[in-house]
């Protein structure tokens, strides 16, 4: 009887795996420029690597409008301009999406390159964890001054401040139906409920 043997595994197709392959913002943004990713690709670059945003619902979506009109509206008389859910390029290898920002400067200074950033806004539902770690990070680290969370089941507005490191060192929270101060010069404000959609939807937290 012929001798039957277990074929030894091949211990060089085993080893550790490569890392995965980081991105700069060059060469993410050529992606885009090629068609390679589209606007359709709900993706952004952090720490070099490119990951899917989280779906947004349409209380997601009513609260990005509205945040918008208010602060188009508020800030009308002033040399700021907002920029919804489009690339913000932070560093070499970080290239979120934010919600919303508001820059400094009018729509056309972006045609000579990045305006320095007032305010970042993320509207938080499912993405709520991350937006409090990882992208509170990516924004301190950038030394962006102000970082905004719409809170959409709580229903508040959670609001840092003076960043250091990796972290801001000042959070406050405000429920509807206060008002807050943008941090802009001169400063504006608008109410908490003005940003929030008008009512629940279904799921959500009460």
């Amino acid at each position: 009887m012929a001798e039957i043997t277990t074929p030894r595994p091949d211990r060089s197709a085993t080893g550790p795996l490569a890392p995965p392959r980081r991105f700069t913002v060059d060469e993410y943004l050529r992606m885009t420029e090629s068609g390679i990713l589209t606007e359709d690709d709900a993706v952004e670059l952090i720490h070099g690597q490119i990951v899917e945003m989280s779906p947004k619902n349409s209380g997601h979506r009513v609260c990005v409008v509205k945040i918008n009109q208010t602060l188009v509206r508020q800030l009308a008389d002033a040399t700021y301009c907002v920029q919804t859910q489009s690339t913000l390029p932070l560093d070499d290898r970080n290239a979120p999406e934010p919600d919303l920002a508001v820059l400094r400067g009018t729509p056309d200074d972006l045609m000579q390159g990045e305006l320095p950033v007032a305010l970042v806004i993320e509207v938080a539902d499912t993405s709520l964890e991350r937006d409090r770690t990882v992208k509170q990070r990516l924004y301190a680290q950038a030394g962006i001054p102000a970082y905004w969370i719409v809170n959409l089941a709580a229903r508040e507005l959670e609001m840092f401040s003076d960043p250091r490191g990796e972290r801001y060192r000042e959070r406050t929270t405000r429920p509807e139906p206060a008002a807050v101060n943008v941090p802009v010069t001169p400063p504006v404000s608008v109410e908490v409920q003005d940003l929030l959609p008008t009512s629940r939807q279904e799921g959500e937290t009460p």
